[in-house]
């Protein structure tokens, strides 16, 4: 008798655990945003005859490819998420999303299937042989320079494999700035090149590569003295955001300024018709937000260009790139007096002719790893 008093205490629990989140899901006000993940949400479908009976209503309540609008507007959903992501952990799962919790509170994104890397290399190819020479910088991933700290069980990092087959296929007038020694021997020192809570580097490992830079460019790089570093803390970032691990501490952003430079800039930020004028590289009030790297350079734009009156050159540098050029592209802006940024991901106009018409003395392709691997918008490259 008191099992079965049991049992139906335990139904009648879960019925009411159900319809509790069932009347929240349509009591409670939809948002457009997840702070927490950084993301825009599923939008609320369009009914109609068409949509049910093609199976497109379907699926975006329920979710194809993406998170579908139930799963992104159910109650309480970080929570669950972030339930999940321990769950697994607590019975030896090693990665959450797609991200790995790792030691001293890394968590760094799992590596990158590499089916697109041979095919962007060959674009590169392509568009270098319209000009005298290109250069190209992939970042190492976090996951292959801080191996150390990940998780016993994980996958292989393609990075070697990568950084041969760019090596023994790049075109003859494509450099290639190799960053992965003067990187290692950092991290060995236990220098910190890669947020713990974001897959971007960190300012440092952005100046590191701004000197390999200037010295295979054969220019002269700033002194890391003639920067002014301000710490800003309780930075929780993308991989923070997307794994569901939200017990892990905050990290520290880092701003490297030189007043010199800062202080006689002008950055235009171009979307479509629509341009936009500023007097600084640094936008203050991403700051005040968890996910803080957007402080650089505003985040992704379709094109942004800076013009710096002070530089130690008076050349034109065009980056086509993803988001790890935001925190480069200050340091850059030292050695030309126009640096312009390219995100193929929202520019749609001509790329090489954007070079002829700007005149551009230098073309740099920055991409981190995992988007060198995956991103598909070089295919738009012209």
């Amino acid at each position: 008798m008191n099992s079965k008093k049991a049992q139906i205490a335990i139904v009648a629990m879960f019925l009411a655990f159900t319809l509790t989140l069932s009347v929240l899901f349509f009591a409670l006000p939809k948002k457009e945003y997840s702070s927490s993940e950084k993301r825009y949400l599923a939008e609320t479908p369009e009914f109609s005859f068409e949509n049910f009976f093609s199976g497109n209503l379907t699926n975006s309540l329920e979710g194809g490819e993406k998170v579908g609008y139930i799963a992104d507007h159910f109650p309480l959903r970080s929570l669950f998420v972030g339930i999940n992501a321990y769950w697994n952990l607590g019975i030896g799962a090693t990665a959450s999303n797609g991200y790995y919790f790792c030691r001293d509170g890394y968590i760094i994104t799992k590596p990158a299937d590499t089916n697109r890397a041979d095919k962007n290399l060959q674009l590169i190819n392509l568009f270098a042989a319209s000009f005298d020479e290109v250069t190209l910088m992939v970042v190492p991933s976090a996951g292959q320079m801080l191996s150390d700290k990940l998780p016993k069980v994980h996958a292989p990092y393609p990075d070697k494999d990568v950084y041969d087959y760019i090596l023994g296929n790049k075109a003859d007038n494509v450099g290639f700035v190799d960053l992965r020694q003067s990187f290692e021997k950092l991290v060995a020192g236990e220098e910190q090149l890669y947020y713990k809570t974001d897959h971007h580097w960190t300012s440092f490992g952005a100046y590191t590569a701004y000197r390999l830079y200037c010295e295979a460019m054969g220019l002269e790089a700033k002194a890391e003295d003639a920067f002014e570093k301000t710490e800003y803390p309780d930075f929780f970032g993308t991989t923070y955001s997307s794994s569901g691990y939200f017990l892990a501490k905050p990290d520290t952003i880092e701003i490297w300024e030189d007043k010199q430079v800062s202080d006689n800039v002008r950055v235009t930020i171009t979307e479509g018709a629509k341009s936009e004028e500023y007097a600084s590289m640094y936008f203050d009030s991403h700051l005040s937000e968890d996910d803080m790297y957007p402080v650089f350079l505003d985040g992704n734009h379709a094109l942004v260009t800076i013009e710096n009156q002070n530089a130690e050159g008076d050349g034109t540098l065009l980056i086509i790139k993803d988001s790890f050029a935001h925190c480069a592209a200050p340091f850059l802006a030292e050695n030309y007096s126009k640096v312009i940024m390219v995100d193929l991901r929202y520019y749609k106009n001509s790329v090489s002719e954007l070079a002829v018409s700007e005149k551009a003395d230098d073309i740099l392709f920055l991409y981190g790893m995992n988007n060198f691997c995956t991103d598909s918008n070089l295919a738009f490259l012209q």
